[in-house]
């Protein structure tokens, strides 16, 4: 075993657990006090990773390997330049979640040392997750995931909450189930666990075992499905987001939604889904039917939250059409700027929401004119997320996920994200109308705290530099 491989998710791990005392045994320390460790000490463990997945990017390790009757060592978790990549966006995604939490998290009464504690738990099943290479660490890694999530949704403990938590709980029993239900077939047909020897495997099946592979390939895909909210297992999320702390809604948004793709495309790249599949056809009409019937939902929304959790659903569908093709590049680069972008928009709308706890898009009227910085942050990120200059990192990844559906000839799919991205401009776009509109009676105005000025100028920062330097993001998976 080569600990360069589990660096990242056991120091994620360590710094958990010490969170977590901390918090349990400092009762002298006023609460501010304690907000204020807790915070830095969780940021100093996520830096950490990011630092490491830097200095270590051109030195690749795996991990728990043994070695195979047939082809090359099979290991369970591997340090590649895949990984590396994945755990970048997942870090900076933990990151600023962070940084949006330091703003708020002592007006919303929710205890610290727990949310801290749940956060890291989950980035470290997020980080395994990215890095495994066999189908029982990808199941109990991504439950390492969900688990910690559901209780970060419930932590205000009030009914909408509560709410959310339970369907999302639901939810993530049924689907576990049905991909259980998967992995024990492929285990049955091909004999291993390792994704990479049923790769090799699967290309010498008898067509009897081919179709039951494929039905067990299916259901591993429909369990991963209802965890990134993937119509039409889609149900659960706008409630969860509703019911959630705008911050929860956002590491749900960000790093949750981040860590199932990054498994869905380890899953597909290098196991169940070599080129030629139609587990590949599949993911190309499931993400044709996500993106169509998130974007349509979106425009009806009212309420920026709801917005948001509606066109996160069509920003899956645009991440599973290059995925559905196998290509990680565009993938991982369009998974990068989703995770900035979602960030900033989320830092505005809890600015917001902390003066108009309503959260309509009409709460947003006037805004150009009484808060014109914060106004400009967001109707940026919202033209990022459309594809619309001067958010070129959008067009890029929209672009880059183009291009990898048009070389695999996959026409019908790429003309369903073009009339897709009309719906998008429609959906944000009226958003940003909001903003220049007069309010009827109430004045906007809102007092924005000098850390979330930081924070979404930082998000706004980051976001001008990957759009004049796109390079960055199609680097992260090479």
């Amino acid at each position: 075993m080569d600990w360069q491989a589990i660096a990242v998710p056991l120091v994620l791990a360590i710094g958990a657990v010490a969170v977590l005392l901390v918090d349990s045994f400092w009762k002298s320390a006023s609460a501010e006090l304690r907000h204020t460790v807790v915070t830095l000490l969780t940021s100093v463990v996520i830096l950490f990773g990011l630092v490491f997945v830097w200095a270590q990017r051109t030195d690749f390790k795996p991990a728990f390997c043994r070695t195979a009757v047939e082809g090359p060592a099979e290991c369970s978790l591997v340090f590649e330049p895949l990984t590396a990549g994945l755990w970048a966006v997942l870090l900076v995604g933990g990151l600023g979640v962070v940084g949006l939490s330091a703003y708020r998290l002592l007006a919303a009464d929710i205890p610290i040392g727990e949310y801290h504690f749940l956060l890291l738990s989950a980035l470290t099943g997020a980080t395994v997750l990215a890095g495994a290479r066999d189908l029982a660490t990808l199941v109990i890694a991504l439950e390492v995931v969900s688990l910690p999530s559901f209780a970060m949704v419930a932590l205000r403990r009030d009914r909408r909450g509560s709410e959310g938590a339970l369907k999302a709980f639901l939810v993530s029993v049924l689907s576990t189930a049905v991909m259980l239900f998967g992995v024990s077939y492929l285990y049955g047909v091909t004999g291993s666990l390792y994704l990479s020897t049923i790769a090799n495997r699967l290309t010498g099946l008898d067509p009897d075992l081919a179709r039951v592979a494929f039905a067990a390939g299916l259901f591993v895909i429909v369990g991963f499905a209802f965890k990134i909210a993937a119509v039409p297992f889609h149900g659960w999320l706008p409630d969860t987001y509703v019911g959630a702390p705008v911050e929860v809604t956002a590491f749900l948004a960000v790093v949750s939604k981040s860590a199932g793709v990054a498994g869905l495309l380890v899953l597909m790249t290098s196991g169940i889904a070599p080129d030629g599949s139609s587990l590949r056809t599949v993911v190309a009409i499931l993400a044709a039917v996500t993106m169509t019937v998130g974007n349509l939902a979106a425009l009806r929304q009212v309420e920026a939250v709801r917005l948001l959790a509606w066109s996160s659903i069509g920003q899956v569908g645009f991440l599973l059409a290059p995925l559905a093709v196998g290509d990680a590049q565009a993938v991982v680069g369009y998974l990068a700027a989703y995770v900035v972008v979602t960030l900033g928009a989320f830092g505005a709308v809890a600015v917001v929401q902390r003066h108009r706890p309503g959260g309509r898009l009409t709460d947003y009227r006037g805004m150009v004119r009484s808060e014109p910085g914060l106004a400009a942050a967001l109707i940026f990120f919202l033209v990022v997320l459309a594809g619309l200059p001067p958010g070129l990192a959008g067009l890029f990844t929209k672009f880059a996920a183009f291009q990898a559906v048009i070389d695999a000839h996959l026409g019908w799919l790429a003309i369903v994200m073009a009339i897709n991205v009309m719906i998008g401009l429609a959906v944000y776009l009226r958003w940003v109308a909001e903003l220049f509109r007069l309010p009827a009676d109430d004045p906007f105005s809102v007092d924005i705290e000098s850390p979330a000025v930081a924070m979404i100028s930082l998000f706004a920062a980051i976001t001008a530099v990957i759009s004049v330097l796109p390079s960055i993001l199609f680097a992260l998976a090479t």
